[in-house]
């Protein structure tokens, strides 16, 4: 029997991200505070009697149609782990730009492996999907945590479930991708390993959030600085890149000054290059 699911796949932001430092395998050690909000991708997943076969469809912003992209990945290793003799095909929109700091293809994978292993009556358990997802990226578990914010240790796959923030954020995307394993390889590491003052019981004080990334970001693309001044010019309580950027968020009290901050912004872009607005929120 076919079925077919919607599914909606939330970005999240780093509210606070420190590079701890580089371990022997290559990756970095991280100390960050990962807080999902309302910005969705929207995914249709179709399933029935077949032998593996993944088709994707895309709409919104463009992405890769193809088996590179996430979500397929994340199918063809569903179906590999289970040996499930499925057809699937996915209905992807995109609404979270790429290359942003917000995650919107690992939230896919892991809307498509937790929908799949839902239709197909749970034949992995929590922890095989947690596995399977961090094989696909390393935000991925954190995607598939039932939690609206985590602290997030290793490469980020070591998650403490947190209470998120009801806080407004004004997010904008300034029209380019940034590669994350290109801002990982500039950062530079001034001591073998650095030491963080954060605790969970910080994490809704936002003048502890920061991000490492910026200062190997920013240098190359001063627009990142620029958009952080200009948030806190129009009245954020503080302003930083997510993730590896590109997208920076401001953070509000309340969604009116969200918004009357985001009218400024699009009557302030002058010559900018063009980019994009979101008013969101986190999820409780």
């Amino acid at each position: 029997m076919n079925s077919s699911v919607p599914v909606k796949a939330p970005a999240k932001l780093n509210l606070f991200l420190r590079v701890i430092c580089r371990r022997p395998d290559g990756y970095h050690e991280l100390h960050t505070l990962f807080q999902k909000i309302t910005l969705f991708d929207k995914l249709q997943v179709e399933t029935g009697k077949g032998t593996g076969q993944v088709q994707l469809e895309c709409t919104g912003i463009p992405v890769p149609h193809g088996p590179d992209n996430l979500a397929c990945k994340a199918a063809r290793a569903f179906l590999g782990k289970t040996g499930l003799d499925l057809d699937v095909k996915l209905r992807l929109h995109k609404n979270i730009p790429t290359g942003a700091g917000l995650g919107g293809g690992s939230s896919d994978a892991a809307a498509v492996i937790t929908c799949l292993n839902d239709l197909a009556s749970n034949p992995l358990s929590g922890d095989e999907l947690m596995k399977l997802g961090l094989g696909l990226g390393a935000d991925v578990p954190f995607f598939i945590l039932d939690a609206p914010a985590a602290i997030g240790r290793g490469v980020g796959e070591i998650l403490e479930p947190h209470a998120g923030t009801s806080s407004w954020f004004l997010l904008i995307w300034p029209g380019f991708a940034i590669k994350t394993a290109w801002a990982y390889s500039n950062l530079e590491l001034t001591t073998p390993c650095h030491k963080t003052i954060f605790s969970a019981g910080h994490g809704h004080e936002t003048a502890m959030w920061m991000n490492d990334l910026e200062k190997a970001v920013i240098p190359r693309y001063p627009e990142i600085l620029e958009i952080k001044n200009a948030l806190l010019d129009l009245g954020a309580e503080t302003a930083l890149m997510s993730g590896s950027g590109s997208t920076v968020f401001g953070v509000f009290n309340n969604r009116q000054a969200a918004i009357r901050a985001s009218n400024a912004m699009t009557r302030q872009k002058g010559a900018r290059r063009p980019f994009s607005e979101f008013v969101v929120r986190g999820f409780e």
